[in-house]
């Protein structure tokens, strides 16, 4: 998505009125995407206002997803909200993509790849089942 002129980012943020839900979640995944955390949260606020506005109850629920996994990037890390991503994506079959641009796929695909970037899926709680566990002198160390 190209960016937008300044005029138009500034009425988008200040009236959200102007703009529809979709551009402004889309602005918002693309300040995500750039690593603005801040004003990722900004523009889904904004996003959403709109979304509850117009009725679009599924737009609002992939926001909503968006927004977990973007505090997540920008907070603890994925671990602490990959139960709450996972609870709300089963009641989703599409969610936008994270990189632009931002075009509707499979929502379980775009799960497998936010936690591949974050590293969600090589996190774990004890070894793995081809691993040993390491003798207790190791663990003492």
């Amino acid at each position: 998505m190209p960016p937008l002129p300044v005029l138009l980012t500034a009425l988008a943020r200040w009236f959200p009125a102007t703009a529809s839900g979709e551009d402004l979640h889309r602005r918002a995944l693309a300040a995500s995407w750039a690593g603005d955390h801040t004003a990722a949260r900004q523009w889904f606020a904004a996003a959403a206002t709109r979304y509850r506005r117009d009725l679009h109850i599924e737009a609002l629920a992939r926001l909503r997803v968006h927004e977990l996994m973007t505090a997540a990037r920008g907070g603890d890390g994925p671990a602490p909200a990959l139960v709450e991503i996972v609870r709300r994506l089963n009641r989703l079959d599409r969610l936008e993509s994270l990189a632009p641009p931002f075009a509707l796929a499979d929502a379980r695909e775009v799960l497998a790849g936010w936690m591949e970037e974050t590293g969600a899926a090589k996190r774990r709680v004890g070894p793995a089942d081809d691993e040993e566990p390491a003798p207790p002198e190791a663990r003492a160390a």
